[in-house]
C-alpha cells in the first residue's frame, strides 16, 4: 500500500526470459498519477538499486549480473517505495555511522563479489559491529559467509553490488527490524500476475 500515490497497491513481479529473471513495477490503477508513480519506483530501482532496463520489454529491470537477488531486492523495493514521488535518486555510499560502533563502518568490496565490513577504529566493539553489519548483510541480501572471515559476505554470482549493499547497509545494522517490517509488508496480500507478462 502507497501512502505517497493515494494507498495503491504496488507489486514487484518476476518473469524469466531465457533463463534470466526479470521484474516488473505494477498497479493495477490506471490513474495518471499511479502511472507517474510506477515509473518512479522503476527510475528507482534502476539509480539507487543498480538494475538494469530489459531490452525490448518496456518496464521490465533485471540485476546485471543476470542472477537474481530475490531478499536483497524485496527490501530494497520497500525502501524505494518509501520515496515520494520528485525525490533525487542517487546511490548511497559503502559507508554507515554505528552508534554503537561510535565511527563509521565501510564496505569495501575485495573482488569476485566479496564485501569486507571495515570499521574506522579498530576497538574491540567496533570489530564486534563490523561482524554483526556483515552478518546482517548475509541475512538482508542472502549472501555467503566467508568462512574464516567473519566480517566478510559474498554474492553467490561473482558481481558487486554496490548500489545494492549500499542502500542496504542502514537496514542491514538492524536486521531484526528489517525482517520484521518485511514480513508485515508482506502479510497485507499479494496481487495476481498481472496480464503483461504474457507479452
Amino acid at each position: 500500500m502507497d501512502r505517497h500515490c493515494g494507498d495503491i497497491s504496488l507489486g514487484l513481479y518476476r518473469r524469466d526470459v531465457d533463463g534470466v529473471a526479470g521484474v516488473l513495477v505494477h498497479t493495477y490503477k490506471s490513474v495518471a498519477q499511479a502511472k507517474q508513480r510506477v515509473e518512479f519506483i522503476t527510475l528507482g530501482l534502476i539509480e539507487i538499486v543498480g538494475l538494469e532496463r530489459v531490452a525490448d520489454a518496456p518496464g521490465w529491470l533485471r540485476f546485471p549480473c543476470r542472477s537474481f537477488h530475490e531478499r536483497g531486492l524485496k527490501r530494497a523495493f520497500l525502501e524505494v517505495c518509501k520515496l515520494d514521488t520528485g525525490t533525487a535518486l542517487a546511490t548511497k555510499p559503502l559507508s554507515v555511522f554505528d552508534k554503537k560502533a561510535g565511527c563509521h563502518l565501510t564496505a569495501i568490496h575485495t573482488g569476485g563479489g566479496v564485501y569486507h565490513v571495515q570499521s574506522e577504529q579498530q576497538t574491540e566493539s567496533a570489530q564486534k559491529r563490523a561482524v554483526a553489519l556483515a552478518s546482517g548483510l548475509i541475512k538482508i541480501c542472502e549472501m555467503n559467509a566467508v568462512e574464516g572471515k567473519p566480517d566478510h559476505a559474498a554474492f553467490a554470482c561473482g558481481t558487486s553490488h554496490d548500489a545494492l549493499i549500499g542502500m542496504l547497509m542502514f537496514r542491514a545494522q538492524n536486521v531484526r527490524a528489517s525482517m520484521r517490517e518485511e514480513e508485515s509488508t508482506t502479510s497485507r496480500g499479494i496481487l495476481s500476475a498481472p496480464s503483461q507478462q504474457k507479452n
